[in-house]
């Protein structure tokens, strides 16, 4: 009786796609909007530590590793992260950002402080926005 009840479910499901994905051997597709790990372009940050002041997770580090030469040192701890977005959101630079999320998710490891990530850099200096030319001079009124 219970095989009478089992058999129509199975000959249907033989000729299905199979619902999920053969992993390891098949990468997944991340989402568009899909928030991985942060990264820093130290090339355009300006060390304004903003993105350290509002991570909410306490997983970003700057430090001043010569105030002379202006040259910093971050760290992005990501065994701490949430993967918030928060510091990316914060970064004020412009139109580019220095801090941005990448689309990675394998990141597993056996040690914890292999997920950190370091960089020493100098601190950009911010663009100046160039100022509108004023308008050329016309014929004076009579």
């Amino acid at each position: 009786m219970r095989l009478a009840v089992f058999l129509p479910e199975l000959v249907r499901h033989l000729f299905k796609k199979p619902a999920t994905v053969d992993y390891p051997f098949k990468k997944l597709e991340v989402p568009k909007d899909f928030r991985g790990t942060p990264f820093l372009h130290p090339d355009i940050c300006i060390a304004c530590r903003a993105c350290e002041r509002d991570c909410p997770a306490e997983a970003i580090e700057i430090t001043a590793v010569s105030d002379v030469e202006k040259k910093f040192k971050m760290i992005i701890h990501n065994d701490r992260c949430v993967h918030c977005a928060q510091c990316v959101d914060s970064c004020p630079t412009n139109p580019v950002k220095a801090m941005e999320m990448d689309h990675l998710f394998e990141l597993a490891c056996f040690d914890r402080h292999d997920l950190k990530m370091e960089w020493i850099f100098v601190r950009a200096l911010p663009k100046k926005e160039p100022k509108p030319a004023a308008p050329a001079a016309g014929p004076a009124p009579s």
